[in-house]
This record gives structure tokens, C-alpha cells and sequence, in this order.
């Protein structure tokens, strides 16, 4: 069955983005510094795509702020934000953030398929990685489009069904390894080749899936691909090439969409071609085939 919305919220609110390291750190100032620097250093086409300082006195949603990383840019930028999230944790942590910080921004607690807000409010909406975590990401999309004033825009990211990482990685060199996950001593000898940090976090990875499998040993394709994007028990996500995207957003104008980021760290299969590839091939696999397509477009 397909999951349900209190799902979506129950996974998330138990796993917001990043908190490990707010949770793991007293001095929730020096937490919140080293996840920004985490961040903006794995995902550093962010700075490049979400324009932040591009908005100084503008009306900005976020859809999906999470614990308000993003969203703090916008507010520091002199945007007028607005974040909204489907859990209590990622709202009550970026209230904390936004507060520590002296930053100004509304962040509240909402279901993304109901905005409270009035028709034509918002010159910019922004979301990240958020939309495709729901079981219906058409009625957030029109939801964008009502609050969104005419000639707002739009920044959206999603995951890329034509991908790298989606037609060799999820669909080849992972299926493989749910084949025999349950070979601990053989993986395990086989991912120290890669260094201990490595080994630790696909054995990790393994136990998971081990686990995983003994509740579900035939996953659909849906399952599989929710199974291999944020988490082993991610309950729901989607996929979208340039074309389901277009009919997303079909009610937008001025549509563009591009690809970037290569997981250097967590793919398998790029654990040796990285070692041997050219960093021109590397580049030009991730902005063609990269694994976030960011959609871009105006009301």
C-alpha cells in the first residue's frame, strides 16, 4: 500500500536532516555552525542555485525548511522568510536556530498540501529535496502555484530519475548487495579496502538493509527506490526526469531544469570509478546525469 501522510510525518520527525549533529553537540551554536559547513561543503550547487541574496525584501516560502539551514541564508540575505515543515522536530529546531542567531522569519508547523496562507502572497517559493517525500506532490505544486504572486518564481529540487546514481547505482550495484547483504564478513573485508571511515558506514548501511529485508525481501519498484534515497526506511520517494517534471509544474512558465551532485562518499560503484576517472568526465557525468535536478520557473 502506498504510504500514508502520518507516515511521511512520523519517519521524519524521528530523522530531521542533519540533527545528529545538533543532537550531538551541547553547544548548539558551534552544532549549527558545523552543520552549515557540512552542508555547503557536500552540497556546495546550493549556493549556486537557490540565489539567496537575490531576494533582500521579498516575500520567501520554503516548503519543507527542515532545521532551517536554508532558510536562515534567505533571512541573513534581508528576505522576508516564511518556513514551513510537516514535523515538530525540524520546526521546534529551527525556531532554536533562527532565535540563537538573531535572525527574523516565521516558521510554523503545516501540512504543505493546505498552506495557510492567501492566494498570490509569496514573490518566491523555495524547496529542497521536500516534494517528493509526499504522496501527493501534485496538490503541494498547486498549492505553490496559488500562493505564489504572478511573476514569482520558483526553486525546487527533485531527484533525478535519469541519473547516474538512479540506472547504475539503485537499479544495478544495489540490488546486487541486497542479494547477499546478508555476507557481513565478506563485506565487510571488502569495504576496509576503502578505509575504516568508509567500512563503518556501509556496514552500517548493510545491517539496515539486512534488516530491511527480512520485513520485505520482494520491495516494488516504488519501495525499492524510497528504500535508496535518504534511507533504508524512508517510507516514500520519488523519482523525475526533465519530462515528469515538466508535467508537474505544467502550470508554470518560463520552465528550466538542470542536474548536478555525484555522492563521492556514499555510492558504491563511485568508490572505484573515482579513484580513476578524469575530473572533466567526472564533471560532465554530474551536470548531465547528476542526481538533483533543480527546477526553475515563474508564475
Amino acid at each position: 500500500m502506498m504510504p500514508k501522510l502520518n507516515d511521511v510525518e512520523s519517519f521524519w520527525n524521528s530523522n530531521p536532516c542533519m540533527a545528529r549533529l545538533y543532537h550531538g553537540n551541547k553547544n548548539k551554536i558551534t552544532a549549527f555552525t558545523k552543520i552549515e559547513d557540512e552542508r555547503y561543503s557536500r552540497f556546495s550547487g546550493i549556493l549556486k542555485y537557490a540565489l539567496f541574496k537575490s531576494f533582500k525584501g521579498k516575500k520567501v516560502l520554503e516548503v519543507g525548511c527542515g532545521i532551517g539551514s536554508d532558510g536562515i541564508q534567505f533571512a541573513r540575505n534581508g528576505a522576508c522568510y516564511t518556513g514551513v515543515d510537516l514535523t515538530n522536530a525540524a520546526v521546534s529546531i529551527a525556531k532554536e536556530r533562527f532565535e540563537l542567531f538573531g535572525q527574523k522569519g516565521e516558521i510554523i508547523k503545516v501540512d504543505t498540501e493546505s498552506l495557510p496562507f492567501p492566494d498570490n502572497y509569496f514573490n518566491h517559493v523555495y524547496s529542497f529535496g521536500v516534494i517528493h517525500h509526499s504522496p501527493n506532490p501534485e496538490n503541494i505544486v498547486n498549492e505553490i502555484h496559488r500562493v505564489l504572486k504572478p511573476g514569482g518564481s520558483i526553486n525546487i529540487m527533485l531527484y533525478n530519475r535519469t541519473s547516474f546514481y538512479y540506472f547504475i547505482e539503485v537499479k544495478l550495484m544495489r540490488k546486487l548487495f541486497f542479494m547477499f547483504c546478508e555476507k557481513k564478513i565478506f563485506w565487510n573485508r571488502l569495504f576496509r579496502m576503502f578505509g575504516e571511515s568508509t567500512a563503518k558506514r556501509f556496514e552500517s548501511f548493510r545491517q539496515k538493509l539486512e534488516e530491511m529485508k527480512a520485513i520485505n525481501a520482494r520491495p516494488t519498484t516504488k519501495e525499492w527506490i524510497s528504500t535508496h534515497t535518504d534511507d533504508v526506511f524512508c517510507p516514500l520517494a520519488g523519482v523525475y526526469s526533465k519530462r515528469d517534471a515538466q508535467k508537474l509544474f505544467i502550470r508554470f512558465r518560463e520552465f528550466k531544469s538542470s542536474v548536478w551532485f555525484i555522492d563521492r562518499d556514499n555510492w558504491f560503484l563511485w568508490l572505484v570509478l573515482g579513484r580513476f576517472m578524469p575530473r572533466s568526465v567526472q564533471n560532465w557525468l554530474e551536470f548531465n546525469f547528476g542526481w538533483f535536478r533543480m527546477i526553475q520557473a515563474e508564475k
